[in-house]
């Protein structure tokens, strides 16, 4: 998924290093980015300047506060959703644990780093103001920001070791919970599975009663726990996807609206350019007119699903 649009700003570090870890600003104006539910191999540190979003991790769901430090574990299904119009402003490191030792087998590794990179451990999702530990654990992670925005001298040495005290304020603080391995992570996995087909098969006719069948679901449970566990509906999801794929395709390609509305899914010209209007508040043609002149000062916005071979099946139409 990516998300060009002036609505928004993030500017994201130009990778002068080879650690595994980004960080970026978001700003989140007029609705957008909308960040559909994906999930990335590394941990996710949000901290929330100002505004409120609503957030989705795995099977949490809160309204972020400015103030409010977000975590979501390795892997962690997420999403982050505008609240209408209302403006959200964060910071965000993504980090792999192999940074701080985590390919390692040792103690520190075995007790602390895999059950984290292995889901067996999860984070508290928020930690707030007023709960414990709350200004340590903010003070490390601001200092974790200001090390990866000025990249000074040696900071490579001191960036890890502010990732490792991070890790063991969270440990100590009893931020890291032992997962549930009961039927509602089963049923977790089994979203993930759909979402990656999604993300794979969206050039085909996808219908709601499909996609039921695909998670055993009757058609009217299957939109309610995913609208649930993902904060959207799936036809809207769906939608949505299709779309950022057109946003892509029309920066990187020569190809006519038409055929790259019919590449993405969409059968009709005019409910294309409608709902792409809806979506990104310009029509296609302007899109790719405005965007194309300054996409070398755009950034596209962090994109973290797991990869797997596009399936052949033929499938109904979206309902």
């Amino acid at each position: 998924m990516s998300a060009k649009n002036d609505t928004f700003k993030q500017k994201k570090e130009d990778r002068r290093h080879l650690l595994p870890y980004h960080f970026f600003d978001t700003y989140v104006e007029n609705g957008r980015p909308d960040v559909l539910f994906h999930w990335h191999p590394e941990i996710e540190i949000n901290y929330v300047y100002e505004g409120s979003a609503r957030y989705h991790i795995d099977y949490d769901f809160f309204n972020s506060q400015p103030g409010d430090i977000i975590f979501i574990r390795p892997n962690g299904m997420h999403s982050i959703h505008p609240i209408a119009d209302r403006t959200h402003h964060t910071d965000t490191f993504q980090f792999h644990l192999d940074m701080i030792g985590n390919a390692t087998v040792d103690q520190v590794s075995l007790r602390y780093l895999q059950p984290l990179q292995t889901s067996s451990f999860k984070f508290v999702p928020r930690i707030q103001p007023d709960m414990t530990g709350y200004e340590e654990i903010k003070d490390a992670v601001f200092q974790i920001f200001e090390l990866s925005r000025n990249e000074g001298r040696h900071f490579e040495i001191l960036l890890k070791a502010k990732l490792n005290e991070l890790i063991y304020l969270l440990y100590y603080h009893r931020y890291v919970l032992r997962k549930n391995t009961d039927d509602t992570y089963r049923k977790n996995e089994r979203m993930r599975e759909l979402i990656d087909f999604i993300n794979h098969n969206y050039q085909h006719n996808l219908s709601i009663s499909y996609l039921a069948d695909f998670m055993g679901y009757s058609k009217t449970h299957f939109m309610t726990v995913f609208k649930q566990q993902t904060g959207t509906s799936c036809t809207e999801f769906v939608i949505q996807v299709r779309l950022n794929k057109a946003s892509d395709l029309l920066l990187n390609s020569a190809d006519p609206i038409l055929e790259i509305a019919s590449s993405v899914g969409f059968n009709n010209l005019s409910n294309f350019n409608r709902q792409f209007k809806n979506y990104f508040h310009v029509t296609p043609s302007q899109y790719r007119k405005q965007f194309s002149k300054s996409r070398g000062r755009l950034t596209p916005i962090r994109s973290a699903r797991n990869q797997q071979k596009e399936s052949g099946t033929t499938i109904g139409k979206l309902s």
